[in-house]
């Protein structure tokens, strides 16, 4: 999901990807460990949608969360988190020093979804 390869668009199936098929209308994550403690205030999500090939979409909803101790909490994010197809969609929030980031994302209610790429900064 980090591979620093640019999707084309939502469903470039020649980039690499992850999806949580065959899950449908569930929610679900995925998670970034850190070696050691990193600050992080931005994170940016171009969503997988095969739409004519498969069942994956752009989730219904999703966010970011930030591991404190053993629990995680979810981020301050400065606005709505967007669900575009063939774009990355970009969260800012207030900076957080974390040993990782976990997305939690709420999948369309027939239907499954994935990620060609996550960028966290």
């Amino acid at each position: 999901m980090n591979d620093q390869s640019e999707p084309r668009s939502s469903c470039d199936g020649n980039s690499s990807f992850f999806h949580w098929w065959p899950e449908k209308g569930t929610t679900e994550w995925v998670a970034y460990e850190f070696d050691a403690p990193t600050s992080v205030s931005e994170v940016e999500v171009y969503w997988l949608d095969d739409t004519g090939s498969g069942e994956c979409r752009v989730p219904t909803s999703w966010r970011v969360l930030y591991k404190e101790g053993e629990e995680w909490r979810p981020v301050d994010a400065a606005r709505a988190y967007g669900v575009a197809k063939d774009a990355y969609n970009k969260v800012t929030f207030k900076p957080v020093t974390t040993s990782g980031l976990r997305l939690e994302v709420t999948l369309p209610p027939q239907w499954s979804a994935g990620i060609q790429e996550w960028k966290v900064r």
